[in-house]
């Protein structure tokens, strides 16, 4: 795991108060932020009395976005790191959306002491497996800069460019690269290999995950969400609520 210097860069974070534990931490997805990706589901009444951590990854949203920082997944993870030490936080539900799931697994692998229960919705568990990263990544980190990201923001639909508009673009592409090499061991095998309790959800529009035997195998347990894409958490909150419910409450 990275380690920051005595001023790290920061990562701010939207938090509905609570006292009863364990805290919950939602991560978002690429380009996108903490509150627009989770705060509907993060605010329902079935988490009621419990601390919901909202950050923005670094290079996201409103965090910081420095410029000598690689933001690879392990990076990323370190920078989550960071935030729940200083919370005094340990034994966190983590919750992760396809970038956040998989850098919500490199931290459950790395540094086990901060995450009770690991749920992860979509996320990339192989290097390349994805579509908007391998776009990005393709790219040089100039020519995205360049044109790259105004292509990308075009093209999307209208709540995704809302959140990639205010996205720093070299953090954007360099994510994208991280998250296409991936880290060592694959996400899919730190996702196996840690012991927590692990939830893998996914829309049933997507459909089920390439590896779902091996998963399961390894003790994951695979749940769908009807009604749902890729961004679950917009195409049916309630879906993705009962899913948290059940492996959490």
């Amino acid at each position: 795991m990275r380690v920051f210097s005595e001023q790290p860069p920061s990562v701010r974070t939207f938090t509905v108060p609570g006292n009863t534990d364990p805290a919950m931490v939602f991560l978002h997805g690429l380009g996108s932020a903490g509150v627009p990706a989770f705060g509907s589901i993060a605010v329902d009444p079935a988490f009621d009395g419990r601390e919901r951590l909202l950050p923005d990854l670094l290079g996201f949203g409103f965090s910081d976005r420095p410029l000598d920082f690689a933001y690879s997944l392990d990076d990323h993870a370190a920078a989550v790191a960071d935030l729940l030490d200083g919370r005094n936080l340990t034994s966190v539900d983590l919750v992760g959306h396809s970038l956040g799931g998989s850098i919500a697994t490199v931290l459950a692998y790395r540094r086990p002491d901060l995450v009770g229960r690991l749920i992860v919705l979509e996320p990339n568990l192989l290097p390349w497996d994805g579509t908007a990263s391998v776009e990005i990544a393709r790219q040089s980190e100039a020519e995205f800069v360049d044109t790259g990201i105004d292509r990308l923001i075009a093209d999307a639909d209208p709540e995704w460019a809302s959140t990639l508009r205010v996205a720093d673009p070299i953090a954007l592409h360099r994510t994208a690269v991280g998250l296409c090499v991936g880290p060592e061991p694959p996400v899919q095998s730190m996702l196996e290999s840690v012991s927590v309790p692990r939830v893998f959800a996914y829309g049933d529009r997507t459909g089920a995950p390439a590896k779902e035997a091996e998963l399961a195998a390894a003790g994951v347990v695979v749940v769908r969400i009807d009604d749902a894409g890729h961004v679950m958490m917009a195409d049916n909150p309630t879906g993705v609520v009962g899913v948290l419910r059940a492996a959490l409450l």
